[in-house]
């Protein structure tokens, strides 16, 4: 299934009314991104993430990030995860490297026990390997990966989990375990800057928080894609590189749906 082109943008716009503060337990390295890429999409960024302050941080919030990148806070994740569920609020876990660490396929268990996510977002290496609970990469950079094994792979997990799992690449599939929305899109230098994924977990949030449906994360992966499109072109129209096209892309966040 693919995503008709007026319905993203009104799931954008919806983003930008209700203006959703998104907590973001997120990648040090990446984690001055997540919170520019929300607020050019219109949502509200927190990055707090000390154990004491999850309770009250996140009953005051839309939605919850852990990105697993940032394991030295899982205590904190665990806390945050167990108070967005008891709360309703849309929870992303973002299973940064699982490919090639059970240490973080374990930790990724423990975040699911203590709350069921609302979806899980991850390449199509991560995702297979949270699919298989085996390894399937060394880092964090994905595997080549046949489309139609990845799709299973989501499928299966999101029919373990009761969740959405999204894999991004060339082609996004996003899947509640029974319908599939496919998504082709974006650009090749999205993966040339550091965060990329982890902006799409925040992003994913934000949109989940304005409204919690298969549809809404489509949107979201459709939005990534159209604003990394537009921020490549301008790219090479000026003859720079990928610092360039990062400042491109979250000024394209910014003015997707603008009037």
């Amino acid at each position: 299934m693919i995503l008709h082109e007026t319905d993203a943008s009104e799931m954008s716009r919806k983003v930008r009314s209700l203006r959703p503060l998104v907590q973001c337990i997120t990648n040090h390295t990446t984690v001055n991104d997540c919170a520019n890429l929300l607020l050019a999409a219109g949502a509200s960024p927190t990055m707090a993430h000390h154990p004491e302050e999850m309770e009250e941080i996140q009953q005051g919030c839309s939605a919850l990030v852990c990105n697993l990148g940032a394991l030295e806070d899982l205590q904190a994740m665990k806390l945050a995860v167990k108070t967005a569920a008891a709360c309703g609020h849309p929870i992303v876990i973002d299973p940064v490297g699982c490919g090639g660490s059970s240490f973080r396929r374990k930790s990724f268990r423990e975040l699911v026990a203590a709350g069921r996510p609302s979806c899980i977002r991850g390449n199509a290496s991560e995702i297979e390997a949270l699919a298989k609970n085996s390894a399937t990469v060394t880092g964090v950079d994905a595997a080549a990966s046949a489309l139609e094994q990845t799709r299973a792979a989501a499928m299966r997990l999101a029919q373990e989990l009761g969740c959405m799992v999204i894999a991004s690449g060339a082609v996004d599939i996003i899947t509640d375990g029974k319908t599939v929305f496919e998504e082709p899109g974006g650009d090749e230098m999205m993966p040339l800057i550091t965060g990329t994924g982890c902006m799409e977990s925040c992003l994913l949030a934000a949109y989940l928080a304005a409204e919690n449906s298969l549809q809404s994360a489509a949107c979201c992966m459709r939005a990534m894609a159209l604003c990394g499109e537009r921020a490549a072109a301008q790219t090479r129209r000026e003859g720079k590189g990928t610092m360039t096209f990062r400042t491109h892309f979250i000024d394209e966040m910014y003015l997707l749906e603008r009037e």
